[in-house]
């Protein structure tokens, strides 16, 4: 009787701990369901890894190794993503919960569309996201399963596992053979043959701390393939609707999940990492010791580095598809926080380029004055320091590459070619390499011209301050003739200069605008408005004295100008 009181206690208690777990689950769903909820019109406010910018760059990698259309896939180069502050554009829209969610967008963003058949159909899963909000956070929460996979990309573990030795696990299967077989004899045969079981026993023990400290490292590859693989089984549970809008992409899981069965099949087995010091229930202490003594979890963890090894591509079209998923999700959170967009339009003949966009801003800035931009012919852009020029031009490539990626502009209207989209602006000495200022400048320009001389791809490209490493008199000359020879070409160049010069020597080719600030009482404000024409006049004395700066000081700064003008 007594042991029957033990046991219904037992399974009260095992009970009563399974059905907490299962409450603090849903309570752990029904938190993180309400933030997503709470995300529609927000900003992301995420922390990433410090190292997380530099991977992300990963799946860019293995995309530019792996296609079959390398001709045709243009990727954003680090002068460009860099001069135009991508790396915090990508955060602010990044409402990924998973690291396949966070590749997707980032390649998105990396590799824009140079035709408008992938924007299309992002749009349409765009609009039906934005109808039923509901999925994008079930979506979400079924991600929340898979998570992120650390300081390292999925591209990488696939290195780390070609490193790993190959191992077909015969040595162990031979001793389990022989335990198996020696205890059986010397429980039916010879008592003395239980001692040689015994021995081969202590010996695999040994060796299996030996092997496991080897492929330790290892697990975390295989884990998160087996989240993705384990967060599919979730997706049944989503709407119909869903499964319809996204057919293509679950029918393409679907086949890839029939590949892994075999890889599934007694994965619990071996990525269960409990502690193996005796540590937890009963049930997994022996466990443990059982898996000591036969490695049944290490030869399971090499069958499935065989099959990761083997069927690696499939994997990746598995992650990529879902990261996409969650990618156009973001985009749909990202358009609830903007205050305005508008979905691009492309103009696909292949005579002039042309940029066409209704009060356009530049993403990040809050409250952002507005212009609009007409161009089927390059821009020259003159004005003062501050005055917003190149933010101006930052607007305009930015946006080029939010239309060709994400497939939305901040803008009430935008109209365009496709672009390969470039940039020279925020440039720096290389240390690393032993440039000078010019030298760099020379390099980054050069990418421009040699891009614009093999693409059938009309170029966008900016420039701030042509060239602005050298002497006033070699830096107009050859400024005046390098523009002069992008225009030639298929390029739609936005040119920011201080050299007043420019503007006459290519008033036949080039457009001119300027930006400029008012001066009252010595209080500068800038408009921030794009005016056609070129800039009138030279205020760098004048914003000295806005600054407070000694009178003494701008006086004779005036004279010095104005004898040198004269020259």
């Amino acid at each position: 009787m007594e042991y029957i009181a033990f046991f219904a206690v037992a399974f009260i208690i095992v009970l009563f701990i399974f059905i907490y777990g299962k409450i603090e689950e849903h309570k752990s769903k029904i938190w993180l369901y309400k933030k997503r909820k709470e995300l529609f019109g927000n900003y992301p406010n995420k922390n990433y890894p410090d190292n997380r910018f530099s991977t992300l760059m990963q799946s860019v990698e293995y995309r530019k190794q792996h296609s079959n259309q390398t001709d045709d896939l243009f990727v954003i180069d680090d002068i460009t993503w860099n001069d135009l502050d991508m790396d915090r554009i990508f955060q602010s829209m990044d409402y990924a919960v998973s690291s396949v969610g966070e590749d997707a967008l980032y390649r998105w963003l990396r590799i824009p569309e140079l035709s408008d058949s992938q924007l299309v159909k992002r749009e349409k899963h765009y609009d039906y996201l934005q109808k039923h909000k509901d999925e994008c956070v079930k979506y979400q929460l079924i991600m929340s399963k898979v998570g992120k996979t650390g300081k390292y990309t999925i591209y990488q573990y696939f290195d780390f596992l070609d490193v790993l030795e190959n191992s077909r696990c015969i040595s162990d299967w031979v001793i389990d053979f022989v335990i198996v077989a020696t205890l059986l004899l010397g429980i039916f045969v010879n008592t003395m043959c239980i001692y040689v079981s015994i021995a081969f026993m202590i010996y695999h023990g040994f060796q299996y701390f030996t092997k496991k400290a080897k492929i330790e490292p290892y697990f975390e590859s295989v884990a998160y393939f087996v989240r993705i693989l384990k967060a599919t089984d979730s997706l049944h549970a989503l709407p119909a609707s869903f499964h319809e809008e996204f057919q293509d992409e679950l029918n393409l899981i679907k086949e890839c999940k029939k590949i892994f069965q075999s890889f599934m099949r007694g994965s619990a087995l071996a990525l269960d990492q409990g502690a193996t010091t005796g540590a937890g229930d009963i049930g997994q202490l022996i466990m443990t010791y059982f898996k000591m003594i036969f490695h049944f979890d290490m030869m399971k963890f090499y069958s499935m580095i065989h099959i990761v090894k083997d069927k690696r591509e499939h994997i990746i079209e598995l992650m990529e598809i879902m990261g996409e998923i969650e990618a156009c999700i973001s985009v749909v959170y990202y358009r609830n926080a903007i205050s305005t967009y508008c979905i691009p339009t492309f103009e696909n003949e292949d005579d002039k380029p042309q940029y066409d966009a209704k009060q356009i801003f530049h993403p990040l800035i809050p409250d952002a004055v507005k212009n609009n931009v007409h161009q089927n012919n390059c821009m020259l852009l003159t004005g003062s320091n501050a005055s917003g020029k190149s933010t101006f031009l930052k607007t305009v490539a930015c946006n080029a590459l939010l239309a060709q990626s994400i497939h939305t502009v901040c803008a009430d209207e935008y109209n365009s070619s496709f672009f390969r989209i470039y940039s020279s602006m925020a440039l720096r000495d290389s240390i690393k390499e032993g440039d000078s200022y010019f030298i760099v400048e020379i390099k980054s320009m050069k990418r421009i011209f040699d891009a614009a001389k093999t693409s059938t791809i009309p170029i966008l490209c900016t420039i701030d301050e042509v060239l602005r490493g050298t002497n006033t008199a070699e830096r107009i000359g050859a400024s005046t003739e390098l523009l002069k020879a992008l225009s030639k070409e298929r390029v739609l160049c936005f040119a920011a200069t201080h050299d007043r010069e420019l503007t006459i020597y290519l008033q036949e080719i080039y457009d001119n605008y300027h930006f400029e600030e008012t001066i009252v009482d010595k209080t500068i404000s800038f408009p921030y408005i794009l005016t056609k024409g070129p800039s009138k006049g030279r205020n760098a004395i004048k914003l000295l004295e806005a600054f407070g700066f000694d009178e003494e000081i701008t006086k004779k700064a005036n004279a010095l100008a104005g004898e040198l003008a004269c020259e």
